[in-house]
């Protein structure tokens, strides 16, 4: 009996311990309270004492909430030390009926506002939800240093914390954040870039000063549901500090696993989304609405005045899908479909973004890329920027930095977009400095004084590199020197968008009608692939393009598709081939280099499947049809086929795969 007693005690004991606390707060709390909900703390400075790290006395655990009374405003810092787990985060929301409760780093605070509202350094599991964070910075008060600096929400990881993560922002409301003195460090009118920041996660370099070395970084952060407006400059910014730059090693020194979705960006002096120094990241279904907000002409105006959707620099695996932008303004970037490449990225998907009235044009790549891909967009009067400073429908560079040499990017793809000029004011040229790249399957549009390369088109192709351009449409005035680099164009005919000319313009509105000469009008290839897809946040991204902008089927390696980012009423949807599956598992190449021939083992019997083999460029070098009942294959590849990346697909039936290959003879 005795032993059965003490098991239950300490069956209890274990279970009681598994419970979290609540703390409550509000403006008719006082920090002697205990901190329940009928007897609740006051002060934010209260709330930072229970966050505090161990030695400083910080008692806050893992499942502990800390609920703000909505209604309510509480002025101050926050300051956070502490660690949740992944299935009991630390939790900062609300409670109670109303507005949601804010939290401010200014107004009435004796010793002046605060650089920083909540700051979370080293930390890890924490969720924000349900608050209003502000700070617009009018008093300096004791803080005489960074006087232009102000931040909502500071996520900082270094070397005493190591890799910190697990960071939810949801539902949050984050306004009206301006530095004290907004103008720039060297006194003029343009402000200062980098200081106004609605979340602000800042990374160190890992630490390569002792043995084994510290990674340090910020991982897994999700941002969803949230409200940015009237902010200085950008909506979310996150760096990662580097020991080299343009690391060669894809995923050190570099933030990782980010998403950024459902959230509203309006009226920012900045960006919405800047990344640098990413590996992985996810940019969806967010709305970007008069970003680069600002009048450099005023001395008084504090915002930056120059910003875009999403941009990213030195950054490897991300995809941006599904936003929407509008009114973009800038003297310099501010480009469409959602945003542009910055140097020195790898791995970089645009795709299903619409844009409208985006001052610096439609698509932006800057040098020592690989693998950009801007894919079924739509990007209405994009290019007006009044001066022609950088005001381009198509502009690859080697920017690398000031006073760096150029340096080309590889490998760009620019295909099945719609890009759609009916303003006199949208005058965008073309510049391609760049290695391999890829222009197909794309609408330019431009009417009623619109025009696409009048201003001048520049071709400087480098290091061998390849410029393809086929099976685009152009419709008005668009410069013969582009239209004659497409032996394969359709040429002065009208696509019949369905309502281009509508108010109010969406995606929906550059569908095309059953009459239009873009469909079954584009060029088959062989896609690019984005070499993540199907892992970890990009779960639900597939390897290659399975449809347009509109939700119609799309096969571009196995069946023509339309022009321009709508594949409907192709005759191949029609036909039901899109019933076809794509598969991961029917067969192998055996060697991979590829010297001479193709050995490829299947791994299940295929009735009489069909191979074909594609150059990179979407050139078809081998069809062929095998006998039923193999088990081994070997197809000769013919001897104009030089070394280089090749695709191989194979079909049998309702399902087919497809396999990249290298053929170094």
């Amino acid at each position: 009996m005795r032993i059965f007693v003490n098991l239950t005690v300490l069956l209890l004991l274990f279970t009681s311990s598994l419970y979290a606390t609540d703390y409550y707060v509000s403006n008719d709390g006082n920090d002697s309270n205990n901190g329940t909900i009928d007897s609740p703390w006051l002060s934010l400075a209260k709330v930072s004492a229970a966050a505090a790290s161990n030695k400083n006395g910080g008692f806050l655990q893992p499942g502990d909430r800390i609920l703000f009374k909505s209604g309510d405003t509480f002025e101050g810092q926050l300051v956070m030390y502490r660690k949740g787990t992944e299935s009991q985060p630390i939790v900062l929301t609300s409670y109670g009926s109303g507005v949601k409760p804010i939290i401010s780093g200014s107004g009435n605070i004796p010793t002046g506002d605060y650089i920083e509202v909540v700051k979370l350094i080293n930390c890890a599991y924490i969720t924000l939800e349900g608050l209003w964070i502000k700070n617009d910075r009018k008093n300096i008060g004791d803080i005489t240093w960074g006087t232009n600096n102000s931040v909502g929400i500071y996520v900082k990881a270094n070397k005493w914390g190591g890799v910190c993560r697990g960071f939810v922002f949801r539902n949050l409301d984050i306004t009206d954040v301006f530095g004290y003195d907004m103008i720039d460090w060297e006194g003029k009118f343009t402000r200062d870039y980098y200081t106004a920041h609605g979340i602000y996660f800042d990374s160190e370099a890992n630490d390569l000063s002792v043995n084994p070395i510290i990674e340090i970084g910020i991982e897994d952060v999700l941002v969803e549901d949230c409200y940015f407006y009237n902010l200085g400059s950008r909506g979310i910014s996150a760096r990662h500090l580097s020991n080299v730059t343009n690391n060669l090693i894809d995923d050190e020194d570099r933030n990782k696993n980010f998403i950024v979705r459902n959230n509203i960006f309006r009226q920012l002096g900045g960006d919405g989304v800047v990344f640098a120094s990413q590996y992985n990241a996810l940019v969806e279904n967010n709305e970007f609405i008069d970003l680069g907000w600002g009048d450099h002409t005023s001395s008084t105006d504090r915002y930056f005045g120059r910003g875009e959707g999403c941009w990213v620099w030195n950054a490897r695996n991300l995809v941006v899908q599904y936003n929407k932008q509008y009114r973009a303004r800038g003297y310099g970037d501010t480009y469409g479909a959602g945003g542009h490449i910055d140097f020195f990225c790898k791995n970089v998907v645009f795709q299903y973004n619409y844009s409208e009235d985006t001052e610096g044009g439609f698509c932006e790549v800057l040098g020592d890329c690989r693998n950009s891909i801007y894919r079924y967009n739509v990007s209405v009067n994009d290019g007006h920027r009044a001066n022609g400073h950088h005001r381009y429908s198509i502009w690859l560079s080697g920017y690398v930095g000031s006073d760096q040499t150029p340096v080309p990017s590889h490998d760009t793809y620019i295909y099945n977009n719609t890009i759609y000029l009916d303003a006199d004011k949208c005058k965008p040229d073309i510049f391609i400095f760049a290695g391999d790249t890829y222009i197909y399957n794309n609408i330019f549009y431009a009417i009623n004084g619109a025009q696409i390369g009048a201003g001048g088109v520049e071709i400087d192709m480098q290091n061998d590199g390849e410029l393809l351009v086929s099976n685009n449409l152009f419709y008005g005035d668009i410069a013969s020197d582009f239209t004659q680099l497409d032996a394969n164009k359709v040429l002065g005919s009208d696509p019949l968008f369905i309502n281009a000319t509508g108010t109010d313009r969406v995606t929906e509105d550059f569908n095309i009608q059953s009459e239009s000469t873009s469909i079954d009008a584009g060029k088959t290839f062989a896609e690019p692939e984005f070499p993540l897809a199907g892992q970890g946040i990009f779960k639900d991204i597939a390897t290659i393009s399975d449809q347009d902008a509109f939700g119609n089927h799309v096969d571009l390696l196995n069946h023509t598709p339309n022009i321009g980012a709508s594949n409907a009423h192709n005759s191949d949807i029609q036909l039901g081939v899109k019933s076809a599956k794509q598969v991961n598992n029917l067969f192998q190449i055996c060697q991979n280099p590829v010297k001479q021939q193709l050995n490829i083992k299947l791994n299940k019997q295929l009735e009489s499947p069909e191979i074909k083999v594609y150059a990179i460029n979407g050139q078809l070098i081998k069809d062929m049809k095998m006998g039923a009942d193999l088990s081994n294959m070997q197809v000769s590849l013919p001897s104009y086929a030089g070394n280089g990346i090749y695709y191989l697909m194979l079909k049998s039936e309702n399902i087919y795969q497809v396999q990249k290959f290298v053929l170094y003879r």
